[in-house]
Order: structure tokens, then C-alpha cells, then sequence
């Protein structure tokens, strides 16, 4: 009995982790090999391991797995400096001439996708500070959250060029910027039904499985935020900032943004790969 309990306990451990890790899109492995199995019943058989220990075992394991180094600090503190630091300077450069309705356009746009929406994909990071130690659960409720925020954001900043432009009479989307933000805010509302779609795919599963939806979600998101990027690098090469900033403002600017997309991006794309092999091994069982 004792060992058939163990067993079990041994066995119902493994099937957590795995069922966690594909939860949080990470390639499902068990804990304890069959051979370190094993050697923990034939210890329980000779009386010197108890349940408690294995749940120990495994607990230490997880921990351990899940560890930050000081160089995976460091550059998570940089990325947020550095995207902190763009954000400032380009609100200081939106009211550097006074507040008009078109000032709040970049600094609404740059403060939605840059903080708000950076962060909340950064929120399945095991690297962020700010979500690092919280479960798979909290991290979803806190993605959302920001994401509600950062699309608030962006729908304002989006009314307002519109509305300057009808006020100004003048004509809309008529240069890069304008033509590649028009398709970023497209794909922002596509990617936020998604998202959608997605906090409920369990319930939706008849329809789609869920993790089909998380990997459609990730990869259009990840998209997403490279027009993102696109478009603010082109909104930096507009007369308007060039007009205000210091001359190699837009060659900074532009540096911190492809530098830390590539970071902020690690995630979703290495979530994806493992999620889309964990579903092609699934259904070729």
C-alpha cells in the first residue's frame, strides 16, 4: 500500500508539472525520470524515504528550475530603463512647444504600446521582475489588465490624430507613418478579439483548440508588435519630431526599440515553437 501510494503521489507530481508547463506554453517534461523512480521506491522499500521527501524533491525541483541569474536581472532592469527612457523623451517632446490636441497623439500612441502593451507581454516572461514567482493565473489576470489599459491608450491617441485632421482639413494617411499605424491599429483590435478568444478557449474548444488559439494569439501578436515598432520608428523620421528632438534622436530612439523587441519577443516566439510541437506530437499519437 505504501508503495502504490507513492506511486501515485509520484506519478500525480509529474502529471501537475507537466500539465503547468503546457499551461504556461513551456515543452512538457516530468520531474522524475523512470530511473530516478526507481531508485526512490527501492528506498521506500527499504524505509528511508517518505512521501513528504519526493513532494520535497520536487518542489526544490521546480524552484530550481525556475531560477534568475544576475545577468537575466540586469537586462530585464536595462529593457525597462531603456523603453522608459524613449517613452519619457517622446511625451517631452510632444508638450515641448505647449499642449495642442495633436501633442497627445504621440505621447497616448508611444505610452500604450511601449509600456502598457510591452509589459503585459513581458508578464509571461520568467525573467520580468514584475510577474517573476506568480502562477500561470495571475499572470494572464495581469496581461489582460495592461493590455485593457494600453488598447484605452491607443484608441484615444488614435481618435485624437483623427479628429486634428478633420479639424485641420487635411488629408489622412497619406505618408508611411500614417499608412503602416493604420494597419497597426487594424491588427491591434484583431489581435485584442484573439486575446478574447483565447481567456475563454476551454469554453470555445468545440469551436478551436485552445492551444491552436494561444498559438495564433502569439504569433499575431508578435507581429503585431513589430508594425509597432515600424511605426514608431517611422513616426520618428516625421518633420515633426525631427523638427523638436536632437539630431541622432530618431538613431537612438530607433536602437533602443529593435534592441529591445528582440528581448521582448524571446517569449512569445519560443512559446509558440513549443506549444506548435506539443500539439503536432499530440495529434500524431
Amino acid at each position: 500500500k505504501t508503495i502504490s501510494l507513492v506511486l501515485l503521489c509520484v506519478t500525480m507530481s509529474n502529471y501537475q508539472t507537466f500539465h503547468s508547463n503546457s499551461d504556461d506554453g513551456v515543452t512538457p517534461v516530468l520531474i522524475n525520470s523512470n530511473t530516478e523512480n526507481e531508485a526512490l521506491l527501492g528506498n521506500i522499500e527499504n524505509g528511508t524515504v517518505d512521501v513528504s521527501e519526493i513532494r520535497k524533491m520536487n518542489t526544490n525541483r521546480q524552484e530550481h528550475q525556475t531560477q534568475v541569474t544576475w545577468v537575466q536581472i540586469m537586462m530585464n532592469i536595462l529593457i525597462h530603463c531603456l523603453l522608459l527612457i524613449f517613452t519619457a523623451y517622446v511625451i517631452f517632446i510632444s508638450f515641448s512647444q505647449g499642449v495642442f490636441l495633436f501633442s497627445w497623439h504621440p505621447a497616448l500612441m508611444t505610452l500604450g504600446y511601449s509600456i502598457f502593451m510591452t509589459e503585459a507581454i513581458l508578464s509571461f516572461s520568467e525573467n520580468n521582475l514584475l510577474a517573476r514567482n506568480r502562477n500561470f493565473k495571475w499572470r494572464v489576470k495581469f496581461h489582460w489588465i495592461l493590455q485593457a489599459i494600453g488598447c484605452i491608450s491607443i484608441t484615444t491617441g488614435f481618435i485624437i490624430i483623427l479628429t486634428n485632421k478633420f479639424i485641420n482639413d487635411k488629408p489622412h494617411f497619406q505618408t508611411n507613418h500614417a499608412i503602416v499605424g493604420l494597419v497597426t491599429i487594424i491588427l491591434t483590435i484583431l489581435v485584442a478579439v484573439g486575446g478574447i478568444w483565447t481567456k475563454y478557449s476551454y469554453d470555445l474548444r468545440q469551436y478551436l483548440r485552445p492551444v491552436y488559439a494561444k498559438i495564433i494569439h502569439a504569433v499575431f501578436g508578435s507581429a503585431l508588435y513589430i508594425l509597432v515598432v515600424t511605426t514608431l520608428i517611422l513616426g520618428m523620421n516625421s518633420d515633426y519630431f525631427e523638427r523638436y528632438s536632437f539630431k541622432s534622436a530618431k538613431w537612438i530612439g530607433g536602437f533602443i526599440l529593435i534592441f529591445t523587441t528582440f528581448y521582448i519577443l524571446i517569449k512569445p516566439i519560443t512559446t509558440s515553437v513549443s506549444r506548435f510541437k506539443t500539439a503536432f506530437m499530440r495529434a500524431s499519437l
